[in-house]
């Protein structure tokens, strides 16, 4: 589902820009909910005004895309219904048969240099499929050195890759890619400000996809290649979680105890959640430095 969400988001890039690069004061009115209404709602009415607003939000973008891009989008999402009926269906079938190539997979002294070559290819937008291909190297290796240091290096390589191509030769796709997200595009404002490898890693904490996030990145003035390598380097810790759930999901399928394998689900959500909570958290306190950027470019202005 993640995969798909890229494929989303990465399609989107190849649309023309319509506005200048950072032209707007605007880019979080989508996030138009007053937050002290939010915390006096309940956890219900939350949920149901943050579904709206997804559902309008999805909705209006679904009809301001072309055709063919509808097509695209229809077939993936059936796609994705099909898979996930089969992946009920069949589950225990797949679920053994993953644990059997694993194991074969992690016996081939070829698996780590393939997966470093399709990491490193899926890190260029608009192609998808780094979050597969991570739990599977947590499938196959677990939460061990030599999973880490698989995924974190061709993560590092990927993305470094990316981004040098996107800011030397593809700058101008990546200034499309960056004006595809509004919120990626406000939160560039702060990195416009302060752009070292601190920065830079809180914004690959934040929830953005991570192919288009290489790209895009590129096309903001003063992020130095040397900087952005840093960057992956101190958020590298995180790939933790993806081999983390590879390996819950194998546990999953090597035993036939209904309660070990409640045990491995609830570990995966609780994963999960804390990986959400904290990318979010991030984003929010991006939201709340951009805004007082607007707020200090305004009393400037004031002053003349």
């Amino acid at each position: 589902m993640a995969d798909t969400y890229e494929a989303r988001v990465s399609l989107g890039g190849m649309r023309p820009a319509e506005t200048d690069f950072l032209d707007s004061n605007d880019n979080f009115d989508d996030l138009d909910d007053d937050f002290l209404d939010i915390y006096n709602m309940s956890w219900r009415q939350r949920v149901v005004q943050h579904s709206k607003r997804y559902l309008r939000s999805g909705r209006e973008k679904f009809y301001g895309l072309s055709k063919v891009k509808k097509t695209m989008v229809v077939v993936l999402c059936i796609l994705e219904i099909m898979l996930i009926f089969v992946t009920v269906v069949k589950r225990e079938a797949i679920m053994k048969g993953l644990v059997d190539i694993s194991n074969d997979l992690r016996q081939k002294w070829y698996a780590p240099p393939v997966l470093l070559f399709l990491i490193v290819l899926v890190s260029f937008p608009p192609v998808v499929g780094y979050t597969f291909l991570s739990l599977s190297t947590g499938l196959i290796y677990g939460v061990s050195f030599k999973g880490w240091f698989i995924l974190a290096t061709s993560t590092l390589i990927g993305s470094v890759l990316s981004f040098t191509v996107f800011q030397k030769v593809l700058h101008s796709h990546a200034e499309r890619l960056i004006r595809m997200n509004s919120k990626l595009e406000a939160v560039s404002s702060v990195l416009q400000a302060n752009n070292s490898y601190w920065m830079i890693a809180m914004i690959r904490l934040c929830p953005f996809p991570y192919s288009f996030t290489n790209g895009a990145l590129a096309a903001i003035y003063g992020i130095s290649i040397k900087n952005f390598a840093i960057a992956n380097i101190v958020t590298s810790p995180k790939v933790v979680i993806y081999l983390f759930v590879g390996e819950r999901l194998k546990n999953m399928g090597e035993t036939d105890s209904n309660s070990e394998r409640l045990i491995n689900f609830i570990s995966i959500i609780v994963a999960n959640l804390f990986l959400v909570s904290t990318t979010w958290l991030l984003y929010y306190r991006f939201k709340k430095r951009y805004l007082e950027l607007q707020a200090e470019q305004q009393n400037s202005f004031d002053v003349f």
